[in-house]
């Protein structure tokens, strides 16, 4: 169990990832102070990204969205989030898992119903909050504001 005590961490902003038709703005967060300059290659972060959204995206989904990988105390983690009908987020969690031989595998956690920490919360927050003002106070997704979404990142300490 993580200990109860906060300390900031550093979020890094990377470039989009492209994963069956959608663009997801990337992030990296660090727990580990020695960790904070090794940052996954765009291939591996698209890689990892396609085994959580399998397919093409579905009715009523953007192709907009933003991942989180987190790399914590205990473990990695790889947050995909997708922005789906005009308000709403579809959001998955997975633990990273890397074999003997260096492979990388995601696998959901055991507690299912976990959501985020309290970091990568404060990440999730920026990102509702740029939904609303480059998509929602607009009234639309076209080529313009999804750019104006994707250009609005965040990059910093939580």
């Amino acid at each position: 169990m993580n200990p109860l005590a906060y300390a900031p961490r550093l979020v890094r902003t990377l470039p989009p990832v492209r994963v069956h038709g959608r663009v997801l703005k990337a992030y990296a967060m660090f727990a580990r102070p020695a960790e904070r300059d090794r940052l996954p290659s765009p291939a591996w972060l698209e890689e990892q990204a396609a085994t959580v959204l399998e397919g093409p995206a579905g009715p009523g989904d953007h192709e907009a969205g933003f991942l989180i990988l987190h790399a914590g105390m205990e473990r990695d983690y790889l947050l995909v989030s997708q922005w789906y009908d005009a308000d709403m987020l579809k959001h998955w969690v997975r633990g990273v898992e890397v074999d003997a031989e260096g492979r990388t595998t995601l696998v959901p956690l055991e507690q299912r119903q976990l959501v985020a920490c309290v970091w990568e919360l404060e990440v999730v927050a920026f990102e509702r909050d740029a939904w609303v003002t480059t998509v929602m106070l607009r009234g639309r997704l076209d080529r313009e504001t999804l750019d104006d979404y994707l250009a609005t990142t965040f990059e910093g300490w939580v």
